[in-house]
């Protein structure tokens, strides 16, 4: 039986080669996108899922007020073990503290002298919660003691070779003097994380981990929200009942700060394993909404090539009509056509399937590329692979087979035989509407491709408010290059085509931690105002090319300005309650421990996007160290010298921080990373919307060849009555015009509730417009009239003389 059913299927291709290959071919690249996507969504959902004990492993996070309670995932220094104490269902607990303003941290091992990123600071416990796997040493005790570091295998690598690297000393610093570090452990990078971390040091440790020590930041509740601490809860829990305990201790020991600091803040709880995809602490989206877009984009692809290979099977029909009419007549049932049907269609998907194998493998390193993934066929996820090879095989089968082979099937012999039955009619409105419903998929994902790719243009072009071009940034990483800053800063002014030189602690695109609550003479803490804050050089507002309001630039004279010298940002002055101009010259206030700081506003700026249009602009200012501080040295410099200007910086760089490595960036591309994943998904859903465009017209063709071929001799005759080229091909395109044209309005609706629930993610964003609609429907018209005008002008101007010969 299943010898013969692939005879036959043979058979049956060998002659309808064009319409084998349309559905080999559409069904192997609708297999190969939905596979290759469905690896994508494996990695992902693989975040965080080897933890032992994972499923009570928790981050405790923040919410404040004045943030209108979002969520954030850092809390106060001693908030995980103060609550510890009191709360029995907290089995254990650990901090890990990514140096806020340290993106990357200097190592240096005898003549091996580099930055290297995603340095964290740890308690010794944060390897009991959270799983890492150990190639040297022991997690228990690897953070125990100071000046204690486990590493990376990647780093261990790049530093020793194939040298055990357990109880070597390297020196290491996290944006602070530098230290020694005893090597304790090294473990494997391998497993998909939310935490990133390619070495953690002890937080007993000398250097930035001082920090963390100081009693008014250890003791501190209320504020100092820079710590990510998790815990794991006893077998047992109630998860509401631990978040009501946990917000009575915290209140019990920072409530009284809380009050005084005119904030209200809340603890809460995130299971560790749904932070990558489920949490919207970093992002207003969560990941797994794009996982949902992505698994929906595979299945349509696929559903597409099936609807492609139903639509042919069933307008063939009667080209098998006379074959089911004489099998039935000698006595075959129902069942056994069905079955001989799906037979022939598993044939087909299973030549499709080992096809796509070869698509996978060709495509998987641009797939890489383009989303920053390592996916890639091995034995770490061939279960996964054969598996889903299997389902797909099968779904894809029954799915493309199913109707057709019911549908031929149920043929009546006496009508078949005697000609009488009307197998097109029967079939018509089936074909139409499934046309239909491949090009609302189309059309809609091709809506969702123009509105990224605007947005991404719109947020390219927006005035930022202050000027990114030709400023480079020199990173200024350790305490040594921090004290060279004014040496540094005079000499790199000097140099020719360098328009201006100036520092900061935060440059645009990196958030401001350090924030405090200002009110104006006449209110109190309780009305005050959350303020970023931030230390700059006094020619930061020209170099960057902000605009002053009202007031006055800070002055050279850093002893007149002092750290009470502030200049506010519109937004500032606005939630203070003033306008620009009447802000200058007021006194604003600060409590803080039952003192009172004074801050004197001598000046107003624009307002200017320190991060992303994602993101509101806040209230924002900036002071003026009594001493040069800064962690960044910004250069103004002209288009045509900034090949020749990097050169000269690293000369000049090396002669005054000669134990420090040289590291530049440019501004403008800092502010573009913003932007990057968003400009992945923009390509990959280009990429699969013009897949999803091909299968659609690859189908649409298959269709056109074949009622050209049943239409043959109708043409014929039409055209020896006089028609035409032109009305035979819009005889024959018409049909398709048509249903793309109702494509077109049902996707409208779809695709605007899809695209508005996509920009609410954007503070700043475009508003869909009918300019969208129009290109979109031009565009699927357009690749619908070129496929069907293809055929049926070669339809048109076949000679008539061949079509009636036999007749």
């Amino acid at each position: 039986m299943i010898r013969n059913c692939i005879i036959v299927a043979l058979r049956n291709m060998s002659r309808n080669k064009v319409f084998s290959f349309i559905n080999i071919a559409g069904l192997s690249v609708g297999v190969a996108c939905c596979l290759i996507l469905l690896l994508y969504i494996q990695d992902e959902v693989n975040y965080d899922k080897h933890h032992q004990d994972g499923d009570r492993v928790f981050r405790i996070n923040s919410a404040f007020h004045f943030e209108d309670y979002k969520p954030v995932p850092r809390t106060s220094p001693p908030i995980a073990w103060g609550i510890k104490d009191e709360i029995p269902e907290f089995e254990a607990v650990a901090r890990v503290v990514n140096p806020p303003g340290v993106t990357q941290s200097l190592i240096r091992y005898q003549d091996d002298l580099f930055y290297e990123q995603n340095g964290l600071v740890a308690d010794s416990t944060v390897f009991d919660l959270l799983t890492y796997e150990f190639l040297e040493g022991n997690p228990e005790k690897a953070l125990t003691h100071p000046n204690n570091v486990v590493i990376c295998d990647d780093l261990a690598r790049r530093l020793f070779g194939n040298e055990s690297a357990l109880d070597k000393v390297i020196r290491i610093s996290q944006g602070g003097p530098e230290g020694d570090f005893k090597i304790t452990g090294v473990f494997s990078n391998d497993r998909n994380s939310h935490l990133k971390a390619n070495f953690l040091t002890s937080i007993s440790s000398s250097g930035w981990a001082d920090y963390i020590r100081r009693s008014d930041v250890a003791d501190e509740w209320a504020g100092q929200n820079f710590t990510m601490s998790y815990v794991r809860l006893a077998p047992g829990y109630s998860l509401p009942d631990v978040v009501e305990k946990m917000n009575a201790a915290f209140q019990k020991h920072g409530g009284e700060d809380l009050k005084a600091l005119g904030m209200d803040k809340k603890l809460s709880l995130e299971a560790v394993p749904d932070i990558y995809l489920h949490s919207t602490t970093e992002n207003k989206v969560p990941r797994i909404t794009y996982l949902y877009v992505i698994a929906s984009i595979a299945v349509f692809i696929l559903l597409i090539a099936c609807i492609n290979f139903m639509n042919l099977s069933t307008a063939k029909a009667t080209k098998r009509a006379m074959e089911i009419g004489l099998r039935k007549s000698l006595g075959a049932q129902k069942g056994l056509l069905v079955r001989q049907f799906l037979s022939e269609t598993m044939v087909t998907v299973l030549l499709a399937v080992m096809l796509s194998c070869i698509v996978i493998q060709v495509s998987l390193p641009a797939f890489n590329e383009i989303t920053g993934k390592s996916i890639s066929f091995d034995s770490g996820n061939m279960t996964f692979i054969l598996l889903s090879l299997a389902g797909i095989t099968l779904i894809t089968g029954l799915a493309a087979g199913g109707y057709p082979a019911f549908y031929l099937s149920s043929f009546q012999p006496a009508g078949i035989l005697k000609g009488k039955s009307d197998l097109q009619a029967s079939n018509g409105l089936l074909r139409r509407s499934l046309v239909v419903f491949q090009f609302v998929i189309a059309i809609t994902l091709v809506c969702g491709m123009i509105i990224i790719i605007r947005q991404l243009t719109f947020m390219q072009e927006q005035n930022l408010g202050f000027s990114v071009a030709n400023k480079i940034v020199l990173p200024l990483r350790t305490a040594t290059a921090r004290a060279n800053f004014v040496a540094l800063r005079d000499e790199l002014q000097k140099l020719p085509g360098v328009a201006g030189i100036t520092g900061t602690n935060n440059v645009p695109g990196d958030p401001i931690f350090s924030n405090f609550s200002l009110y104006p003479r006449g209110s109190s803490m309780e009305k005050a105002v959350l303020v970023r804050n931030t230390f700059v050089e006094p020619n930061y507002l020209d170099v960057m090319q902000i605009k002053i309001l009202a007031g006055n630039d800070f002055s050279w004279n850093r002893n007149t300005e002092s750290r009470n010298k502030v200049i506010l940002n519109r937004e500032a002055a606005k939630q203070l309650g003033f306008a620009p101009e009447e802000i200058v010259g007021e006194k604003l206030y600060f409590d803080w421990q039952g003192d009172r700081y004074e801050f004197e506003a001598i000046g107003v700026m624009e307002n200017y996007h320190q991060l992303s249009l994602k993101e509101e602009i806040y209230p924002l200012l900036f002071r003026v160290d009594k001493s040069p501080a800064d962690n960044f040295i910004i250069a103004d410099v002209t288009d045509r010298n900034i090949k020749e200007a990097i050169s000269v910086f690293e000369t000049t760089w090396k002669e005054i921080n000669r134990d420090t490595p040289f590291e530049y960036h440019f501004l403008d591309e800092d502010f573009e990373k913003q932007y990057e994943g968003d400009r992945k998904v923009s390509t990959v859903i280009s990429i699969f919307t013009a897949i999803a465009l091909i299968i659609s017209c690859l189908g649409l063709y298959g269709l056109l060849s074949y009622m050209a071929e049943r239409r043959i001799r109708e043409i014929g005759i039409r055209k020896v009555l006089g028609a035409n080229v032109g009305q035979i091909v819009s005889l024959m395109s018409g049909e398709f015009v048509k249903l793309v044209l109702i494509a077109f309005v049902i996707a409208i609706p779809l695709s605007l509730y899809c695209i508005t629930q996509w920009l609410e993610r954007f503070a700043y964003k475009i508003s869909p417009d009918i300019t969208l609609y129009t290109l979109a429907g031009s565009i699927a018209l357009s690749i619908t009239l070129l496929t069907v005008g293809f055929e049926s002008i070669r339809a048109a101007r076949r000679n008539p003389v061949d079509a009636l010969r036999s007749d």
